[in-house]
């Protein structure tokens, strides 16, 4: 039966995406579940997957073109039997409502600025992006390895799910230390290439901070790499964000020694909190001292939010999510972790629905891993502030009189001056400040 596959709505507000590139080609068979198109809109790049089965006959968008929602874009069916039309109406598009949220932000901690590597560069487009097939990327991500490192075997050198398992054995055969290892997936480290100088060769943490990181750059040196829907997207937010939203800055350093013990107690307990975890808790500290920090600028009122939902920047591969951790007031710090690790990976693998990626009244953005001190954010469009994240340094400080070695931490918050001034502000990061240095209490 000839089934038609439109694009689908996500959300209120979007009503036109561009379509990123097809997994699929006109021929091929899918299943119930399979991806079949990447997509980006206003919000986020995400994966459609296909809701039918058979053998798609006709493919109707071009990678790179912007459609409505709802219109159709191919058609499914059996070959023997169904003859897809050669072309098909677009429905006219609907002006979209002015955008209150957005789902781009200042890089998260979660993926690093690559370096040269030594080791053999993995394909990529021209584009700059890896050649790999879902499946193969989604393995890439439960085994923790980083893709860079993997020479595909596919067409065109794309990396298969057979790559990605054979690198991955050959990995755990290994003897790594579970921090090194997963701090090599976070750095794009290849393994493979690293001296372990733990007992009997074991790789520890610092070999991985001292090896070089896998990149795709020698392979992109000397070209003209195109804009993705993504990258154009992320560009017109940020530029909207610093030309419409006047932005002040608040810096402050955090004692985090505290924090540091009470996660390291969790994490004797076997509860796994990060420290952005503990971050977000002491957010909704903030918001409820000063409510107006939790809202966002209409063209004629201050809207302030009834719930305390909290987004949080992740790098992805091609762009920038910020999947919002909902009703944090009503989480403890184990809920927290739950839903940042859930969303974290549901970023990854571009599975985010418009519900876990629209709103938040701020967003935390953490270059800290990367030994960045401090840094200045861009606010995103439609909330008031954000916070940034740097390092936590063993540092000589004047306790009680006396010099001690504290574990400090610096943060800069961008503030959108037309909803809050200095000392509102201020109030709100002396309170994210006191709480944090006291994190029993959010527990």
């Amino acid at each position: 039966m000839l089934q038609e596959v439109v694009l689908p709505r996500l959300g209120q507000t979007v009503e036109e995406a561009v379509i990123e590139n097809w997994v699929v080609k006109e021929g091929d068979a899918v299943k119930k579940g399979d991806v079949l198109l990447e997509i980006t809109t206003d919000k986020a790049t995400l994966e459609v997957e296909s809701f039918v089965e058979g053998t798609v006959l006709k493919i109707y968008a071009e990678s790179g073109e912007e459609v409505p929602v709802e219109a159709i874009i191919a058609y499914v069916g059996d070959p023997a039997t169904d003859t897809a039309p050669e072309s098909v109406p677009r429905p006219a598009r609907k002006k979209a409502e002015p955008q209150k949220k957005t789902a781009e932000a200042a890089p998260a901690a979660e993926v690093p600025a690559a370096e040269p590597a030594a080791a053999s560069p993995a394909a990529v487009m021209p584009s700059g992006k890896l050649i790999i097939s879902p499946r193969a990327k989604k393995l890439a991500e439960q085994d923790k390895v980083t893709p860079l490192a993997i020479r595909g075997t596919g067409p065109g050198g794309r990396i298969v799910e057979a790559d990605v398992a054979a690198y991955a054995e050959k990995v755990g055969k290994l003897r790594v230390s579970p921090t090194a290892r997963e701090l090599a997936y976070l750095r794009s480290v290849d393994l493979l290439s690293v001296r372990g100088t733990g007992e009997t060769g074991r790789i520890m943490k610092e070999d991985v901070e001292r090896a070089r990181p896998v990149s795709i750059a020698p392979a992109l040196a000397g070209t003209k790499v195109e804009l993705t829907a993504a990258r154009r997207i992320i560009g017109q937010r940020m530029l909207q964000s610093k030309r419409e939203a006047p932005h002040f800055y608040l810096q402050m350093t955090i004692d985090m020694t505290a924090a540091v013990a009470l996660r390291e107690e969790m994490k004797a307990a076997g509860k796994k909190v990060s420290f952005n975890d503990i971050i977000i808790k002491a957010i909704a500290a903030g918001f409820r001292e000063v409510p107006t920090m939790n809202a966002t600028w209409t063209s004629d009122s201050i809207v302030i939010f009834s719930a305390m939902d909290v987004a949080l920047a992740v790098s992805i591969e091609d762009g920038l999510m910020v999947p919002v951790v909902r009703g944090v007031e009503n989480l403890d710090l184990e809920g927290i972790a739950a839903q940042t690790s859930a969303l974290i990976d549901k970023a990854r693998g571009k599975r985010l629905k418009p519900d876990e990626y629209e709103g938040g009244g701020i967003t935390v953005s953490n270059l800290g891993m990367f030994d960045v001190d401090n840094f200045l954010p861009i606010i995103n469009p439609g909330q008031a502030s954000i916070l940034g994240v740097g390092r936590i340094t063993d540092t000589p400080v004047v306790v009680d009189g006396a010099i001690a070695i504290r574990k400090m931490m610096s943060v800069t918050l961008a503030i959108d001056h037309r909803i809050n001034d200095g000392a509102t502000a201020a109030l709100f990061l002396k309170t994210v400040k006191d709480s944090l240095e006291s994190p029993k209490e959010l527990t």
